[in-house]
C-alpha cells in the first residue's frame, strides 16, 4: 500500500504572482508598439500611395519649371491622389500633409490632426529626397528620414 503524502504538487500562489507580473510587464511593453505597428500600416495602406502620387507631380513640376509648385497647382498635383484620409497644404517648398479622422471607419480617430511635413532635398534640378517632419513623423518614429 502506497504511504499517503500530505504535501500537495503544484504552484504556489507567490509563484504564480510571479508569472503574472511578468506577463502584465510584458503586456505594458507589447500594446503601445503594436498600436504604433498598427498606426503605421494604417498611413502606409491610406495615407502613403496618396503622398507618393503628389511627391511625384511636384517633382516632375521642379524639373519642369525648376521652382517649387505652391498652392495654386495644388489642384493639378492632387489630381490622381486619393486624399480621403489627408489634406494637404504647399507652403515655403515643403508639403504638409494632415490626417482626418474620417468617422464612417473611425481608421484615424488617434491621429486626428497629426501632420506629416515633407521638405524636399534638391539637387540642380532634381529632387534627390525628402526630409520628414512634424506631429506624424515624431509621433511614428520616422523623424528626419
Amino acid at each position: 500500500m502506497k504511504k499517503l503524502s500530505t504535501r500537495e504538487n503544484g504552484f504556489t500562489l507567490i509563484e504564480v504572482m510571479i508569472v503574472v507580473a511578468i506577463i502584465g510587464i510584458l503586456a505594458a511593453v507589447a500594446i503601445p508598439a503594436y498600436m504604433n505597428y498598427i498606426n503605421k500600416s494604417r498611413v502606409v495602406a491610406h495615407v502613403y500611395p496618396g503622398l507618393h502620387s503628389i511627391e511625384n507631380q511636384m517633382a516632375l513640376y521642379y524639373i519642369a519649371n525648376n521652382v517649387m509648385p505652391d498652392n495654386s497647382q495644388l489642384v493639378d498635383l492632387m489630381e490622381d491622389a486619393n486624399t480621403h484620409y489627408f489634406t494637404v497644404d504647399l507652403s515655403g517648398g515643403s508639403l504638409k500633409a494632415t490626417i482626418v479622422n474620417d468617422p464612417s471607419d473611425n481608421k484615424f480617430s488617434k491621429l486626428h490632426d497629426y501632420t506629416l511635413i515633407m521638405t524636399p532635398n534638391t539637387s540642380g534640378a532634381n529632387i534627390i529626397s525628402w526630409s520628414l517632419s512634424g506631429s506624424l513623423a515624431k509621433k511614428l518614429n520616422i523623424e528626419g528620414i
